[in-house]
């Protein structure tokens, strides 16, 4: 029974696909008739269009109703064995139906023995009460035997009726689904058919609509063409004239082409004769240079640079607009503007360094002074300014950037180690203080009182003073880092450190030539303490004192420098520690370089034209030629 409810299922199922096929058939003619011009106002492409999606459509369609009415076919076969399951169900079934007609048999020869015993026991009544309990126990042996068959019977009536339902169920639920899905299926078909045909109402007039416009189109068209055809000719009439005023240009510029390119050519010309002129100009520039160095060797004048430190955040912040404090014109000369008088005044010096102006750069240009020490010739180099100029950074530097002191001193012991194989050269190093007029020994500080003596060939020293030799640069660093920890600084308001006394790092050389003179040299390292202006620096107390003193020694300095311009009988060195150390350099045989450092604040400007107007001063100084110390081979 359930084999042929599913065939009749299949057979609904094919004659739906039947149905299917013969609404696509017909979908296929109504296209075929609106491609066939059937319907007027549909274009060819819309037709091909449409006629292709519905036939995807219908195929599509078409291979899914296949595809299940092939699942159907399947589960038929996959079925096929709970048949046969059924089958040997009911064989099972029929084995305990013949069981059961053999129990009734048995039963029935049971009760036919029961009959037998009750015609004994009428027959034989004497022996009734004997055969009673046998006849109980068949009895009950009937009815035992009789409940396990109605039991049997009705278990297999439960089982049949469970698994026909069971499967029953089953296969009703499937094939309700199945049917459920292709209702749903043509439902579906049934809406696209119609949205297709709204669709294809939509494009026909949407057809009609841009034939109109077409029409339209057209027809301005035509106006436009009747517009344009003036403005084509007068367009046609400016291309012409067009070319030949370009054929007009050609011509002319043919004929300045060699007067270009004569221009070019002197052009040329001009820019080699213009950098022939530079050249000429940085070489006779050098030569300027050199020649002014022999005319200051030969008078003994003091050499003066400028160097400028780079402006900071809280002087920028402060700095008024308009014109900058510090303008350079050259290397030489230096400009500064008072905003106060609203002037600028202008000096020159032997060398003037900007803000960017690197260490080794100025290093370069103090070297072939500060070396002349190797061959016999005193030698003193010092920095000057107002307090936070720069003049520690200049002198002593940084271990990454390291100043003056280091720099000349890895200097000499290079040249030494060139020279080693012609002459003998010892280098000692000693480093002093001047704080607060006393003269400390930064290299072995202690209680014992130093003072500035005469020698008898009218040098200045210092009896008692630590003096070092060297024979390397990690000495020299070690000493200059000894003594930069012994060397009083402090804080104030225009300096985060101030050097509060003067430090002096003297650097002596015996350079003897293997077997003949020995050439003495001495070179002073000076860094100043600054100039102060106590309203600013906002110094007390004891910093007080130490400014009262710094000033008091600076001054000493600018009445020894004035005293030389003047070219007085009398140099008053005797007025300061710091002069009567310097005696030898400005008084005597020695080549002096003064690094004079400025601010390029506004605020600072007061400071600044002092500085420059001292150093403009000392720069007349003349010292006469400076003379080489040689002792002779035989001298001790």
């Amino acid at each position: 029974n359930r084999l042929a409810e599913l065939r009749s299922k299949v057979l609904q199922l094919q004659a739906t696909l039947r149905d299917r096929l013969t609404q696509a058939e017909t979908g296929e003619k109504f296209l075929q008739s609106a491609a066939a011009g059937t319907l007027p106002s549909a274009s060819e492409e819309l037709q091909a269009e449409l006629r292709k999606m519905t036939l995807e459509a219908l195929k599509k369609r078409c291979s899914t109703l296949e595809a299940e009415a092939q699942q159907l076919t399947d589960a038929n076969e996959k079925m096929a064995p709970e048949v046969k399951a059924a089958d040997k169900s009911e064989r099972s079934l029929r084995k305990l139906q013949a069981k059961l007609d053999e129990s009734e048999t048995k039963k029935k020869a049971l009760d036919k023995d029961l009959n037998k015993l009750n015609a004994s026991t009428a027959a034989f009544s004497g022996a009734k009460q004997a055969s009673s309990a046998a006849e109980m126990a068949a009895q009950s042996r009937g009815q035992q035997l009789q409940q396990r068959v109605q039991e049997l019977e009705q278990r297999l009536q439960e089982a049949q009726a469970k698994e026909h339902a069971e499967s029953a169920a089953a296969e009703n639920h499937r094939q309700d689904e199945a049917i459920a899905k292709s209702e749903q299926e043509k439902l579906q078909i049934h809406q696209k058919l119609e949205a297709l045909e709204r669709d294809q109402a939509r494009l026909l007039e949407s057809e009609k609509q841009g034939l109109d416009r077409l029409a339209r189109t057209q027809q301005l068209n035509q106006k436009m063409d009747k517009a344009l055809a003036p403005l084509k000719q007068a367009a046609s009439r400016l291309r012409e004239e067009q070319a030949r005023a370009r054929a007009e240009v050609q011509q002319a510029g043919s004929g300045f082409k060699e007067e270009i390119q004569k221009l070019l050519d002197a052009t040329a010309s001009i820019r080699e004769q213009q950098k022939a002129l530079e050249d000429k100009y940085k070489a006779a520039m050098e030569d300027r240079k050199k020649l002014h160095n022999q005319v200051l060797d030969l008078k003994g004048n003091i050499r003066v640079f400028v160097r400028v430190r780079p402006i900071n955040a809280k002087e920028t912040a402060n700095e008024p607009e308009g014109e900058q404090t510090i303008s350079f014109r050259d290397d030489t000369n230096i400009g500064v503007y008072d905003s106060q008088h609203s002037r600028r005044k202008w000096f020159e010096f032997d060398q003037v360094f900007s803000p960017s102006t690197l260490q080794v750069t100025v290093f370069e240009e103090a070297k072939p002074l500060a070396t002349s020490t190797l061959d016999g010739y005193n030698v003193c180099v010092f920095a000057y300014g107002q307090t936070g100029s720069g003049k520690t950074h200049t002198m002593t530097g940084t271990q990454q950037d390291p100043g003056l002191n280091t720099r000349v001193l890895r200097e000499l012991f290079r040249i030494r180690e060139e020279r080693k194989g012609e002459y003998d050269i010892q280098i000692s190093i000693a480093i002093t203080e001047i704080y607060n007029e006393a003269i400390r020994d930064l290299l072995n500080p202690s209680s014992k009182k130093l003072d500035v003596k005469i020698n008898p060939d009218g040098s200045c020293g210092v009896p008692g003073l630590t003096e070092n030799k060297v024979e390397s640069v990690d000495d020299v660093l070690k000493c200059i880092g000894d003594a930069s920890k012994n060397r009083a600084t402090s804080q104030t308001d225009m300096n985060e450190q101030s050097s509060r006394s003067h430090s002096i790092v003297t650097v002596r050389t015996a350079c003897m030539l293997k077997g003949s003179e020995t050439y003495m040299g001495k070179i002073h390292l000076i860094d100043l303490a600054g100039s102060e202006n106590t309203n600013k620096s906002g110094v007390t107390g004891q910093g007080m004192k130490e400014a009262q003193n710094i000033n008091k020694s600076l001054s000493a300095l600018g009445d020894v420098i004035q005293s030389l311009v003047a070219k007085n009988p009398h140099t008053p060195y005797r007025n300061s520690k710091l002069t009567m150390m310097l005696k030898d350099s400005l008084g005597g045989d020695s080549k002096t370089l003064m690094i004079v450092q400025c601010s390029p604040a506004q605020t600072n400007v007061t400071e600044t034209l002092s500085s420059l107007n001292f150093a403009s001063r000392a720069r007349n100084v003349e010292l006469g030629k400076a003379k080489r110390n040689v002792k002779s081979g035989d001298d001790k």
